[in-house]
């Protein structure tokens, strides 16, 4: 009942989307050309090296090395070594390919579902390359604000990353190395010697397993990102071509279609100024847009993973992001 509701409603914004693309065509051109642009000139140099690099890491098992070398530095704490290692591997690369990395560790059977469910958010986070070459020109923040900016994007995150620590300390967690078998697991008491995420290797694992497969899937993920950009772009650009619609809030709203278009929107918005602009555009990096999370669901379609959990965690740390922004820059004004 509810799947033919559904495929009734799916139809009907088909159709509709077909007479609309007949009678606003000039309009539909201009805002897929810009989405396209934002995705040549800004998405694709930035993205694509880091997606292939992901790719070609995951072929070779690298992230392995460094979940081994964090298991050495935190001996007894598995959980805490692999969920350290895929957040600053996902921090550094920023997303989709924070996301790869957390289907990789769990395709793996090294990270349980419930651990790649809120790491997944978190390490769908902007790359430090697009914070500073894009975020921060339309930011105008130099020095002290810039870096209260930075910090009120990434303390939220830490965050989170320390409840999920926390509320996963007391679960057992295994001491030996993937691939690895406790010293006389299953001759007297399997039952009770195997560790405790051991279920999770029955996960089929999706790595490529040629050279070619690396190639063909980071353009597949690249590609799927053009189309996304333009699509949100097309949606965001038809939505303000209404005068109905022209308000603050629905342009604050719809900045969070797509962070590139909605980033540079909001920093031409003349109705934002001040604390308040900035506590907005932190709010929209942080949660990233709807897009990415598109991207992020494309890029880890073969796994369980919950998008609902995905963007309630979003949400929290733009919440939070945008208050930590308002608080810092009042108490540094009253100095």
């Amino acid at each position: 009942m509810k799947t033919s509701f559904l495929l009734k409603i799916c139809q009907i914004a088909c159709i509709i989307s077909f007479f609309f693309l007949l009678t606003h065509s000039s309009l539909v051109l201009d805002y897929a050309k810009s989405g396209l642009s934002s995705w040549a000139f800004s998405v694709l140099p930035v993205l694509l090296p880091f997606i292939i690099l992901s790719k070609l890491w995951i072929y070779y098992d690298v992230p392995q090395l460094f979940y081994r070398a964090a298991c050495r530095a935190l001996p007894g704490h598995s959980h805490a070594a692999v969920c350290l290692t895929v957040l600053l591997l996902g921090l550094s690369s920023g997303f989709p390919v924070g996301a790869i990395f957390v289907r990789y560790f769990y395709e793996k059977g090294i990270l349980s579902k419930r651990a790649a469910d809120g790491l997944l958010p978190l390490c769908s986070f902007v790359s430090p390359m697009f914070l500073i070459g894009y975020v921060r020109p339309l930011t105008g923040y130099t020095d002290a604000d810039w870096y209260l900016f930075v910090l009120s994007l990434y303390l939220p995150l830490l965050l989170c990353f320390g409840i999920l620590l926390v509320s996963r300390a007391g679960h057992h967690t295994s001491k030996y190395y993937p691939g690895e078998r406790a010293p006389h697991a299953n001759q007297h008491h399997p039952a009770q010697q195997a560790p405790r995420h051991v279920p999770y290797k029955n996960v089929k694992t999706a790595s490529p397993s040629t050279l070619r497969d690396v190639w063909l899937s980071s353009l597949e993920i690249i590609f799927t990102i053009g189309i996304y950009m333009m699509l949100f772009s097309i949606l965001f650009g038809i939505t303000l071509h209404e005068p109905m619609l022209r308000h603050t809030v629905t342009e604050i709203t719809l900045s969070n279609l797509e962070i590139t278009t909605g980033i540079g929107w909001l920093s031409r918005m003349s109705a934002l100024s001040g604390i308040v602009r900035g506590a907005v555009m932190a709010a929209v990096v942080s949660l990233g847009g709807l897009c990415t999370m598109a991207q992020v669901h494309s890029a880890t379609i073969s796994c369980p993973f919950s998008m609902s959990r995905y963007l309630l965690i979003k949400v929290k740390c733009a919440l939070l992001s945008a208050g930590l922004f308002l608080l810092t820059e009042h108490m540094l004004s009253l100095f």
